[in-house]
């Protein structure tokens, strides 16, 4: 029964998804996820799951639009089974809260955006301090 609701949860944030992404950078290192539109033209929410040299773990991700630019805040939060990926390493740890500074970046190609993100970050568990991460990304319009 488990294993039917996994599929069918997947089945349907595939249907409803906006946009399949795939990153490289904060958290976790290599980053595949899906968005979704919640309030049209204003906010978008994102899960994501990754593996890293150090990491695999997942999250979620709610990112307000900027009217008339091309520039999103967010807020989210993601827990891993290691250490996440940000400056300085000393601090980093597995699971915290996170604040998404993005825009996407004007290429001239359909259905395709390319995305920069910077990442503040708060690492709540197993020891608590600040990191600053960043994320490259490509976004394919479903």
């Amino acid at each position: 029964m488990r294993r039917f609701l996994v599929l069918a949860l997947v089945l349907l944030g595939v249907a409803l998804a906006q946009r399949a992404e795939v990153s490289l950078g904060s958290p976790f290192g290599l980053q595949g996820g899906l968005r979704f539109p919640l309030v049209p033209l204003l906010l978008d929410g994102r899960v994501y799951g990754g593996v890293g040299l150090e990491a695999l773990g997942g999250g979620v991700d709610f990112l307000f639009k900027v009217p008339l630019t091309d520039l999103y805040l967010g807020l989210g939060g993601f827990y891993g089974t290691g250490r996440a990926l940000s400056l300085p390493q000393d601090g980093a740890g597995q699971g915290g809260v996170r604040g998404v500074l993005g825009t996407w970046l004007n290429l001239p190609l359909p259905l395709v955006g390319v995305y920069l993100e910077l990442h503040p970050v708060y690492y709540l568990t197993p020891n608590q301090s600040f990191g600053l991460g960043a994320a490259l990304g490509v976004s394919l319009g479903l």
